[in-house]
């Protein structure tokens, strides 16, 4: 039975059935599984989540997603274009299970399925960061040292002092959002359609879950990720 008097948070994973890079992307298997599996798997491992909604205009993604546990909101053709942005998904599939439930929802997880190395414990933590802080969202980064370079006309420019050239663990460390987890009030999404606003804590991830699944070549690579934790027993 749920504790009423718990804050009512739920997880929402928007997975269209179109894809431009990878064809049919949200279900294809990285190692017998599909990926929007994983996502929906780490998910329902957070004692701190009280549904998983998918949001999809797909059958066979609702399908994959009844199958392991989570609950369908079926998406309207306007929000599952190319170009949809996903702060109105969200907000769509907030309402239909506030209607249903007949509570408002006071913190809402979206997790995007194209992160699939993110994992229970992961989400955990970002709650634990979240409320330690008091802030309003969270969001996951990585942090990358890089030698960057800009474009001034045909010529490139150092942003770094090519005289004195430094070792890349004396870089400035850059935060860069990896798309695992946004944890935010369900009020910013209702005043500010965003799921970002207010105070904004942060959440690091490493490198090796922060893969993001865009084009057929991060299949591979997260596929081969999971079976070098198979082989060295951290899986």
């Amino acid at each position: 039975m749920t504790d009423t008097t718990s804050p009512r948070t739920i997880a929402i994973i928007p997975a269209r059935g179109g894809s431009k890079g990878i064809p049919k992307k949200n279900l294809a298997l990285i190692d017998g599984v599909p990926l929007v599996a994983y996502t929906i798997r780490a998910a329902l491992g957070v004692d701190r989540i009280e549904d998983v909604l998918v949001s999809t205009d797909d059958e066979e993604i609702a399908a994959v997603a009844l199958k392991e546990g989570a609950s369908v909101i079926r998406r309207p053709e306007e929000l599952a274009r190319d170009d949809s942005p996903t702060e109105p998904c969200v907000l769509h599939a907030m309402e239909k299970w506030e209607e249903t439930e007949g509570v408002l929802l006071d913190w809402v997880v979206l997790l995007q399925p194209t992160a699939p190395l993110r994992d229970s414990t992961d989400i955990a933590n970002a709650f634990k960061i979240l409320e330690k802080s008091g802030a309003d969202c969270i969001l996951s980064v990585m942090e990358r040292r890089e030698f960057h370079w800009e474009r001034e006309g045909d010529f490139g420019v150092a942003q770094w002092d090519i005289d004195h050239r430094p070792r890349r663990q004396e870089l400035r460390p850059d935060l860069i959002e990896n798309g695992a987890i946004y944890i935010s009030r369900a009020d910013l999404y209702r005043k500010r359609g965003n799921r970002l606003g207010g105070k904004i804590a942060l959440y690091e991830m490493p490198l090796e879950r922060s893969i993001d699944v865009d084009e057929p070549f991060d299949l591979w690579l997260v596929e081969s990720t999971l079976r070098y934790k198979k082989q060295s027993g951290e899986g």
